[in-house]
């Protein structure tokens, strides 16, 4: 990860991040969104936090040119090995977080919300990302997923591909970010409601699961998005020759 001085105007934290998922948490430490708001420039996204261009960029050119953390290279995959990813490592994820930590959030909101209504907050935000979320998944899963695999495959094939189906996609990556955007602003409300998923002293055991749980969420949230954002869905406009 070299000469990014020369390119703070030019390269996204998004982009960034595709390139090599440890700058991620380089990004995290100063609080820039890496994932729903991946497409700024780091020039911009510096600006935006006031953050040293030239501090930022020593730490992230320390992490060398490695890959993701994980060891996996996802700009090289095909889109329909990063759909079937995504579905077996995130929306599964999901599906089986949310009833477990729901119920932590329900018995900590009822148990501390008198002397921490700060859960009552939790518990109500919580449900409302967990529901976007199903939904959202269920969307992707049956429209968008598919979507992007056909048009794939008929690239692949030599095959056209309508203006009807370009279309469809091009719209449906944008409802797909904007829920994105949606579920990350629930999270960051979370967080802060949380204060950084911190429980007070003395908290019980429920309490600090919940709040361990929760922080999980976040993480994993953030590769998500990240991997669809930045990665899936821009192979997916390649496809179809849209550059935003």
């Amino acid at each position: 990860m070299k000469d990014l001085i020369n390119k703070t105007d030019s390269i996204t934290i998004g982009e960034i991040v595709a390139e090599n998922y440890n700058a991620a948490g380089v990004f995290r430490k100063y609080g820039m969104d890496f994932c729903c708001g991946g497409g700024i420039t780091l020039s911009k996204a510096c600006e935006k936090r006031n953050v040293n261009a030239d501090e930022l960029i020593h730490e992230l050119e320390k992490l060398g040119n490695g890959v993701s953390g994980n060891n996996e290279n996802y700009l090289a995959w095909e889109p329909e090995y990063l759909i079937e990813h995504i579905i077996e490592t995130h929306h599964r994820f999901v599906r089986n977080k949310v009833d477990e930590i729901s119920a932590y959030a329900e018995k900590v909101a009822r148990v501390h919300g008198e002397r921490h209504p700060e859960n009552v907050e939790i518990n109500r935000t919580f449900k409302d990302l967990a529901r976007e979320m199903m939904d959202h998944m269920e969307d992707e899963e049956k429209t968008v997923f598919p979507l992007i695999n056909s048009i794939s495959t008929k690239r692949k094939s030599g095959g056209s591909v309508g203006s009807d189906e370009v279309n469809e996609l091009t719209g449906q990556l944008q409802l797909m970010e904007d829920d994105h955007e949606g579920a990350g602003g629930l999270m960051e409300m979370i967080r802060q409601q949380s204060n950084d998923f911190t429980p007070p002293a003395g908290a019980c055991a429920t309490y600090r699961i919940l709040y361990q749980n929760l922080k999980g969420f976040e993480e994993d949230l953030h590769r998500h998005v990240h991997l669809e954002n930045n990665i899936l869905f821009k192979k997916a406009e390649k496809l179809v020759g849209v550059r935003k």
